[in-house]
């Protein structure tokens, strides 16, 4: 897929895959349950990014690669592109730098044609130079525009070594966008390859050569990714999803956009009308159940306003809230107290709930017992904190500079939710 399109000259490859022979049984084991994994190509809009559920999977693409056009020349916007990816490693977001690589056809350097080699080992080296904290590389039309079954392995061990030649280990992911043995075949342990880009209906209707190339990949050690566009509902969405999860895909993404780029649907430029379901039977971070939230570890983070994008700070005998750059992380340690839940430190006193009134947060010594202890929780790609005492969940009283920290019912507001710098 390019930056705006839908690969549908992958369309065609479809019937390759009938010949797959099933799985045995004993191939098919219990996975981590299906996190997401987005196809973002949203330029520079933070908002959008902001919105990722931590611990999930997503994409930085500047203009089709780093590059401008076809040049080897970086995009002028570079240290923003960096500055984002900078945010969503510090939310604990994986982010992948977007390179082509030309179908297989690598004697030219044209858009959803073709991809020198030089190109692609300069746009791989240029991305890890450009933002250190990128997770890996995203290898987008990883498959032959004239099929070729015995080309997949050649083709990926080659990509494989541009990229351990900059960044040994760096997490590597393949769209072939098609689920065929050719593919699975070709993948290493720990890499990831996209084994279905299409629409809801290809999804139903190709459900078994799905399952067995899902199963040949993990077979392998490798992760699967499955991306389905054009499902209009939430309760298409929410079909699609659990088929997602009983596929046993270890990612996947759901839009209600289309695919038919001809006709201007931007397929990937934008989060779907029911992302925050989405986000919901879709889980980004890793819950362990047991009570309380979700255990992330121990972490070190300036806690940011969803709301106002101002941060967290003690001062005093309060909470409240400053701009960024005036304050400094917060120290939140796991405690397995009943539950899972997170003492939230600031300098040397802890955050916690008055003791004479169940709105009031105070700041001070860390001797509170449960009124100093709060759950973690996800919502659509923020997080916020809920009391252990009496489950009212942290809310900034207002937008403004200064504004104290308080504890009400969770409503969902923007005030109530948080993301991690």
């Amino acid at each position: 897929m390019q930056k705006w399109t839908f690969a549908s000259a992958l369309t065609l490859l479809v019937a390759c895959s009938s010949s797959q022979s099933p799985q045995s049984p004993d191939v098919q084991q219990q996975r981590l349950e299906s996190r997401i994994g987005v196809i973002s190509y949203w330029g520079t809009d933070s908002s959008l990014y902001n919105q990722l559920p931590t611990n999930g999977l997503a994409l930085i693409n500047p203009e089709n690669g780093i590059f401008q056009g076809q040049t080897t020349t970086p995009v002028n916007n570079v240290s923003t592109f960096k500055g984002i990816v900078d945010t969503q490693n510090a939310r604990g977001v994986k982010m992948l730098g977007y390179v082509p690589t030309g179908y297989f056809n690598h004697g030219c350097n044209q858009i959803g044609v073709c991809q020198t080699w030089a190109r692609i080992e300069a746009q791989v080296q240029a991305y890890f130079q450009q933002m250190p904290n990128l997770k890996g590389i995203f290898f987008d039309e990883a498959a032959p525009s004239n099929w070729s079954c015995s080309a997949f392995v050649n083709e990926y061990q080659q990509l494989r070594n541009i990229v351990n030649k900059y960044r040994s280990g760096a997490l590597i992911a393949f769209n072939a966008g098609i689920a065929d043995t050719c593919v699975t075949s070709a993948v290493n342990a720990d890499e990831i390859a996209v084994l279905f880009e299409s629409d809801m209906n290809a999804y139903a209707a190709q459900a078994q050569n799905i399952i067995n190339a899902t199963n040949a990949a993990h077979a392998r050690g490798a992760l699967v990714w499955h991306l389905v566009h054009s499902v209009p509902t939430q309760t298409d969405m929410e079909r699609v999803a659990e088929d997602i999860k009983n596929r046993n895909a270890d990612y996947g993404y759901i839009t209600n956009i289309g695919g038919n780029w001809q006709a201007g649907e931007n397929t990937w430029g934008s989060l779907p009308v029911y992302w925050t379901r989405e986000t919901q039977v879709l889980h980004g971070g890793t819950t362990t159940g047991g009570g309380g939230g979700v255990n992330w570890g121990n972490l070190s983070k300036k806690l940011v306003n969803s709301s106002s994008q101002l941060c967290l700070r003690g001062t005093g005998s309060v909470v409240d809230q400053q701009s960024c750059s005036s304050v400094s992380a917060w120290t939140l340690t796991y405690q397995n107290v009943s539950g899972h839940f997170y003492q939230l430190k600031y300098g040397s006193n802890c955050l916690y709930i008055s003791s004479n009134n169940a709105n009031t947060v105070n700041w001070g010594s860390c001797t509170q017992g449960d009124r100093q202890l709060f759950a973690l929780q996800e919502s659509a790609g923020l997080v916020y904190f809920t009391s252990k005492s009496n489950g009212h969940a942290l809310t900034v009283n207002s937008n403004s500079a200064g504004a104290w920290l308080s504890a009400w019912p969770y409503s969902g507001a923007g005030t109530q939710k948080f993301y991690f710098q």
